[in-house]
């Protein structure tokens, strides 16, 4: 039972997690260049 129900969880799971991982690194990327541009763009 559980089995047969894996497949189609772990697809959405994957889904889900591939799409907010995308969106984490695009905000961390944005932050670290920002936060590096005041750090280092004004000396």
């Amino acid at each position: 039972m559980m089995q047969s129900m894996l497949p189609k969880s772990w697809r959405a799971m994957k889904l889900y997690y591939t799409t907010v991982y995308q969106e984490i690194w695009v905000g961390v990327a944005i932050t670290a260049y920002v936060y590096y541009k005041i750090s280092y763009g004004g000396k």
